[in-house]
């Protein structure tokens, strides 16, 4: 057993399986939710499929799996307009802690469950999954305080990317953006002004629509049309 808390990103995190945060509507449009649905568009599709037949709800957890990772849909809201409820956050826990010999999980990384967009103090998160999840056997857990900075994987690919004898126009071709876009962004990379794909965000190099669109050009292009709102 090994649990420990660590301040990165928990999409570098090498655990088999990875913790997301959801509400029972079929909305991930902020936070670590926002994150996931754009990194596993697949999931997102399915989950909105399970979430309009009503068959996730407060405390539940629906697993979702691909390429040897699972991922745990935590839902710790009923609605995303309004806050998670630690009683939510606690049965998540024990169902997880009841399973995950069961579901086969050896290793598994967190964020503090509902501590940001979910409006529950910090503290009361860490005491209850602490409780929860310090002395639980056979298992290595990571509990991640997300930094803005910390390496991504999906922002070394875009840095492999902008070193590589690519034009802005080719990108543009290849992933709908446009070409003035890339070559902001790229000039951006080249330059160092940006240390993380959060940064980048920031930065506003790409527009809303064109954010969605980069992270299907890195994972799964094909999608580019079933998403809502990005083509």
């Amino acid at each position: 057993m090994s649990y420990r808390e660590v301040a990165g990103n928990i999409f570098n995190s090498q655990a088999q399986a990875l913790v997301n945060t959801v509400n029972c509507v079929g909305a991930m449009g902020k936070g670590i939710a926002l994150e996931f649905r754009r990194r596993y568009p697949t999931m997102f599709l399915e989950y909105r499929e399970v979430c309009s037949r009503g068959e996730l709800r407060p405390g539940e957890i629906w697993r979702w799996s691909s390429g040897g990772r699972q991922i745990l849909n935590c839902a710790v809201k009923n609605h995303w307009k309004y806050p998670s409820k630690p009683d939510w956050i606690e049965r998540c826990l024990e169902v997880f802690s009841l399973h995950y010999i069961e579901w086969g999980i050896q290793s598994i990384a967190f964020p503090w469950m509902g501590a940001m967009n979910g409006g529950i103090p910090l503290e009361v998160i860490q005491t209850m999954m602490r409780f929860h999840l310090k002395n639980l056997p056979s298992i290595q857990i990571e509990v991640y305080e997300f930094s803005p900075d910390a390496k991504d994987p999906l922002f070394e690919k875009l840095l492999k990317l902008s070193s590589e004898d690519i034009s802005a126009g080719e990108l543009s071709l290849r992933s709908g953006i446009s070409k003035v876009q890339w070559e902001k962004t790229l000039g951006m990379l080249q330059s160092g002004t940006v240390p993380s794909l959060t940064r980048l965000i920031e930065a506003k190099a790409f527009g809303a629509k064109s954010i969605e669109k980069l992270y299907l050009f890195w994972v799964s292009p094909t999608l580019l049309r079933k998403i809502p709102g990005i083509s």
